[in-house]
């Protein structure tokens, strides 16, 4: 009896195992339980999942599949949300699982908004450093400092993979703890099909969000009033500690081509703010948070373009059809 006690127990907790996976990635230590059947339901069933899921919160767009007569066929996969109505104008491939690139920030900001004090000294370490060729940097050495709510500014506008690796190690608990309260955050949001294993969206196993979820995230930040104030800055100014003791001033550009104007706007609408990404994999992306000449809020969403004049003109399509 023992001995069949111990082999159910055994069963009991290989099942359990598996539970802790995230997007085909079975080692992430802080990847949350997702359950994989109604992964697969919601991909298959549009917006199945989203509705039964108990963390789903109220008062958010729902997906009705009556979608505005639209087709965005050069990116591929996108979505308009209706804030004020609650309805999603269009979508296009809206949950599948996708690298999200440097849009992976948004939840970076939301953790760091929701939980850090802007007035935190934060100090970039070997953990910190970032070796990707490529990858948007401000080039930081060890030692260096500078406050919170300078490295938000600086992520959120500039998209800088090493600030987001500051963040993310001066958080306490530590690195693994952020990306643990990064999937919490998401997963109470009802984002449903991401999981974040690092905070900058550079390219790793097991790293994955879709156009639905990233929506829901920058949904939530419209409603900070700091994080406003940041996407809609067209550049940021600021000076930090050397490790030295000598101060480098930074002046630095919105990778935003509509906050930075060098893309125009469709007429009558105001882009407040948002991000980019762009990595190999995930190509160009972009969320932006915009409202029309009546100040109703939407919310589009693009992944996956192959090149910026694509990316922006489809979301000029979105922003145009926002009616």
């Amino acid at each position: 009896m023992k001995c069949i006690n111990k082999i159910l127990l055994l069963i009991f907790c290989l099942l359990n195992v598996s539970l802790f996976c995230g997007c085909g990635k079975k080692d992430i230590p802080y990847a949350f339980e997702r359950n994989s059947s109604l992964s697969t339901l919601a991909i298959s069933s549009s917006n199945t999942l989203y509705l039964e899921s108990d963390t789903f919160a109220k008062n958010l767009c729902i997906d009705d599949g009556n979608y505005i007569p639209l087709n965005v066929e050069t990116s591929y996969a996108a979505g308009l949300f209706d804030i004020e109505d609650n309805s999603v104008l269009y979508g296009k491939n809206m949950y599948e699982e996708m690298t999200p690139a440097s849009i992976t920030k948004l939840l970076t900001a939301l953790v760091a908004l929701k939980y850090c004090d802007p007035n935190q000294v934060l100090t970039f370490t070997d953990a910190c450093v970032v070796n990707e060729n490529g990858a948007q940097k401000i080039n930081l050495g060890v030692g260096d400092t500078m406050t919170m709510d300078q490295a938000l500014n600086i992520l959120l506008l500039f998209s800088a993979n090493d600030v987001a690796m500051m963040i993310a190690n001066n958080f306490e608990g530590g690195y693994v703890e952020f990306i643990r309260v990064m999937n919490e955050e998401a997963r109470n949001l009802g984002a449903t099909h991401t999981n974040f294993v690092n905070p900058h969206g550079l390219t790793e196993d097991g790293h994955c969000s879709c156009v639905y979820d990233l929506y829901l995230i920058l949904n939530e930040l419209s409603k900070n009033e700091r994080f406003i104030k940041i996407v809609s800055q067209n550049g940021y100014t600021t000076s930090f500690t050397k490790a030295d003791g000598s101060i480098k001033t930074l002046e630095l550009k919105s990778t935003n081509l509509y906050i930075n104007e060098s893309h125009e706007t469709p007429q009558g609408y105001t882009i407040i703010g948002g991000k980019t990404g762009t990595t190999e994999a995930a190509g160009k992306c972009l969320i932006i948070y915009y409202k029309d000449v009546a100040e109703k809020p939407y919310i589009a969403c693009i992944l996956k373009s192959d090149d910026y004049d694509t990316l922006y003109n489809d979301m000029d399509l979105l922003i145009s059809s926002s009616k």
